[in-house]
């Protein structure tokens, strides 16, 4: 267990190659697109299994609330024995498009963190996580319950360390109740803001709406609506990965590792897709290259999907057993949290988390 902990917080640099920018790299808005997910590889007890590509239905479409309005679905069998409520699906921003992951507003001190007036990162968690640790989880006993959550670049006011990394910044409502008698407690902290506001007293905040995402059998939804006021230029820097825990085998060796798929597809896709979102840039602690993974998104673009979307989809949970909503205020986890083991990211948001409590 420490050993995975300690690779998914390694620093070392990632090496990856990003292909040219082409037509198939940009998403306009009012349109639908039936994307090809580029997999990326895992290991099944010392053997290699390529991870097939994915078919994902995009459309992207306005609110009458001012919101780009984006719908995500897929197909997905996470075979005998996993949880269908087992995944989660991480959208990065980078809104000036440059390639990096910046702060621009330190000037206004350790707010600045809280408005993303750069780097954006959502996340669609499908389970709740549970985790019980030693006897009677007194080692470790946390919760984490289903819902949308956001995170933003910059310097974690409620850490020691001063340097700009990808920072939780708010949660869902609480506290909630988790099982073994665990409660969930969003981090400290005023929550995402629109840039401009001045945290702890001139506050603004960032509504993403409407929000839902869950599963019907092996078809999977999620949409949210995304603040047309936070694109501060067109395209912006824009892309997504699926991640699911899967049954699979590699002749007779078998496992349930969580396959990740990434858009837009890259040259060489990195094998750690936690630290390639996180890696700074060896020029510039304060910046994070992990945007070159990026495609481009035209918020501006008219089609004939704009405002066609304005109502959050329902699902049947009858027969599946697994159902998750979510609507209105929202905020919390690192777009890194690529999960590529159950325990291991929990874990690592679960720290994050504990961590930003105890100050």
């Amino acid at each position: 267990m420490c050993i995975l902990i300690t690779a998914i917080l390694a620093s070392s640099p990632l090496v990856w190659a990003v292909p040219p920018a082409d037509a198939g790299r940009t998403l306009d808005a009012g349109h639908q697109y039936h994307l090809e997910l580029q997999g990326i590889d895992v290991d099944i007890n010392g053997n290699p299994y390529q991870t097939p590509k994915k078919d994902v239905t995009v459309t992207l479409g306005r609110t009458n609330l001012g919101n780009l309005m984006m719908e995500f679905e897929w197909t997905h069998d996470p075979g005998s024995g996993v949880p269908a409520s087992n995944y989660a699906l991480i959208l990065g921003f980078d809104f000036n498009n440059d390639g990096k992951w910046q702060d621009l507003d330190t000037s206004i001190g350790s707010g600045s963190v809280y408005t993303p007036d750069d780097a954006l990162g959502l996340v669609a968690l499908g389970p709740n996580i549970n985790i019980c640790l030693g006897q009677d989880c007194k080692w470790l006993n946390i919760y984490i319950p289903t819902g949308l959550y956001v995170a933003s670049w910059g310097i974690d006011p409620y850490s020691t360390s001063t340097d700009p990394t990808w920072v939780a910044i708010g949660g869902p409502p609480g506290p909630q109740n988790g099982p073994n008698g665990s409660v969930y407690n969003p981090p400290k902290g005023p929550g995402p803001q629109y840039p401009g506001s001045t945290p702890p007293t001139n506050l603004n905040p960032i509504e993403f709406t409407p929000y839902a995402t869950g599963y019907t059998g092996t078809s999977y939804v999620m949409k949210v609506g995304v603040p047309l006021a936070l694109f501060t230029q067109s395209p912006t820097g824009f892309g997504f990965f699926i991640t699911q825990q899967t049954a699979v085998c590699v002749g007779s060796d078998c496992g349930t590792p969580w396959l990740t798929w990434i858009w837009p597809t890259q040259g060489t896709p990195p094998t750690d897709l936690l630290n390639a979102l996180g890696e700074k840039d060896p020029t510039d602690a304060n910046v994070g290259i992990g945007a070159q993974l990026l495609g481009n998104l035209n918020p501006n673009a008219e089609g004939p999907y704009n405002y066609a979307l304005a109502d959050p989809p329902t699902y049947s949970n009858e027969a599946v057993g697994g159902f998750a909503i979510a609507t209105d205020r929202i905020a919390l986890l690192a777009p890194w949290m690529a999960i590529t083991s159950a325990l291991g990211a929990a874990l690592l948001v679960a720290l994050i988390i504990a961590r930003r409590r105890k100050v």
